[in-house]
């Protein structure tokens, strides 16, 4: 048996297959009426709608076949990515490809398969639309051009898969956008207003100290509302496509030090120790705003997440391919479901802070689109009870 080789765009490959959210989904009545008609029009027993993972073959739909997945090195649709037309094998016990494998060997006792690769606009194989026989046997010339039409209805209905689901989550969004202006900027203007009327009806009885409170609470409360208004404004600015990118050559430590001069309040009132991490004279390269932007939300949300006395880690690292920044707090850390909801790239619902600190939910997802628009990515990992570590990867 010979496995599949992993071809040179893997990479790229997989993440246009998990790009349409359609790996381990429920079946589908269109996917499953192009399987069957691709097993009536080829006069097969088996027909499969099958997706390359990157360690398995995964069904999304299957006709005379009782499972849903099977190992991507005994997967005859592995051969059919590298294939721009479709991959026929009209005898499998006489190909020393596949002579010896045990699908052959055994159930489902595979002798013809005939898989037309599933290419997106991109170019890129994502699986394949695949016919099975029991019996030797080869394609007519109408059918393997039947089956190609009928692979190029499944990649149309993937795309319209993707386009309702980024439908439904700019949805999602623009309801939170709503949510927080109704929510998020009323409250605390509110709040700022009753300190206001207070100092004015106590203004003659109030002390030194009772005024420097006030103010401080004022000063406080002034600050959550611009850094909130700063991200409304940088992520409808990035909705809208209107955000400028204007990379250039950055020093990391001259980074990571605006980002703490901007955050030294909040750290030294919750007395956060603090460990910089930073190779002297690294530089990177990418836009200073939205990078001070993306590192000050991480720093911020892990600041907002440990307790008073708690720690942070800020450490840059580079590899020849990237660099990364991340924050490690000692916090009270995500449960599965929690970094899940973060993981899946949804616009996550703000959890009060250690100190009942507000937010919006925006930070991350600004961190994460800034790190697109640069090449790179946002990972988080996180154990309820024990910290989160969150991590910038960028491109060098």
């Amino acid at each position: 048996m010979t496995p599949a080789a992993v071809p040179p765009n893997e990479a790229q490959r997989l993440a246009a297959l998990r790009s349409y959210r359609v790996l381990d989904t429920e079946f589908e009545k269109e996917y499953d009426d192009l399987c069957r008609l691709a097993a009536t029009i080829c006069n097969t027993p088996i027909a499969l709608i099958s997706f390359i993972d990157s360690d398995r073959q995964w069904f999304k739909a299957a006709v005379g076949l009782g499972v849903r997945e099977t190992a991507r090195d005994l997967a005859f649709c592995a051969h059919a990515i590298w294939q721009d037309q479709v991959f026929e094998v009209s005898d499998a016990t006489q190909d020393v490809r596949f002579a010896d494998n045990p699908l052959v060997l055994g159930d489902p006792d595979i002798r013809f398969y005939a898989g037309q690769p599933l290419i997106n606009a991109d170019g890129l194989a994502l699986g394949t639309l695949c016919t099975i026989d029991k019996v030797p046997r080869t394609l007519t010339e109408n059918q393997r051009k039947a089956l190609d039409i009928l692979a190029r209805q499944v990649v149309t209905h993937l795309e319209l898969r993707r386009a309702m689901v980024d439908l439904q989550r700019l949805n999602e969004d623009k309801n939170k956008f709503f949510s927080i202006i109704a929510h998020d900027l009323r409250s605390p203007f509110s709040g700022l207003l009753g300190l206001i009327d207070l100092m004015k009806e106590s203004g003659p009885t109030l002390g030194s100290k009772e005024f420097l409170q006030y103010i401080d609470l004022i000063h406080e409360s002034l600050h959550r509302v611009y850094a909130l208004m700063e991200n409304l404004l940088r992520w409808a600015q990035l909705e809208q496509g209107q955000m400028p990118f204007h990379p250039q050559a950055l020093s990391v430590s001259g980074l990571v030090e605006n980002v703490m001069l901007s955050l030294k309040e909040t750290l030294d009132r919750k007395k956060l120790a603090l460990e910089l991490v930073v190779p002297p004279g690294a530089r990177l390269t990418g836009d200073p705003h939205m990078l001070e932007s993306a590192f000050r939300n991480l720093v911020s949300n892990a600041a907002k997440f440990t307790p008073p006395g708690g720690r942070l880690t800020l450490k840059a690292e580079a590899s020849p391919q990237h660099w990364r920044l991340s924050v490690t707090d000692s916090g009270v850390g995500m449960s599965t479901e929690q970094l899940q909801q973060l993981q899946s790239g949804l616009m996550a619902r703000s959890r009060p802070g250690t100190e009942g600190e507000t937010g919006t939910g925006l930070g991350l997802t600004l961190v994460r689109q800034f790190a697109a628009r640069h090449g790179g990515s946002l990972e988080v990992a996180s154990t309820l009870g024990s910290g989160t570590t969150a991590t910038l990867v960028l491109p060098r």
